[in-house]
């Protein structure tokens, strides 16, 4: 019971928009994507895919719910390999660094 009077005496406003963005942000793969993107390298979905060991299709999907949200963006480029190819590089917003920082202070405590 007492855990309930604790839980419900928290004043969160339904209408704050930061809600929307730790949800969006707080899903494990999103996490991994953000904190990647952190180091303030842009990376392509192949790239995170490498490093993260997941699908690419699945990373793309992470990445356009993080865009909608404004916590990544994108422009085109090209890759510096030896043949270099047109891809989609993704960085960190700072509305992106912002919530990544929240929601690690709270894992943190």
């Amino acid at each position: 019971m007492s855990a309930q009077r604790t839980l419900s005496s928290i004043k969160i406003p339904i209408d704050n928009p930061a809600i929307e963005l730790i949800h969006v942000a707080a899903q494990s793969t999103r996490l991994q994507i953000l904190n990647l993107l952190t180091y303030g390298k842009k990376m392509y979905p192949t790239q995170l895919e490498k490093t993260l060991k997941i699908q690419r299709r699945v990373i793309s999907f992470h990445l356009d719910a993080l865009e909608k949200a404004k916590l990544v963006k994108s422009e085109f480029g090209l890759t510096e390999d030896h043949r270099p190819q047109a891809v989609r590089y993704y960085s960190i917003t700072p509305k992106g660094k912002d919530i990544l920082e929240r929601l690690l202070n709270m894992l943190n405590k």
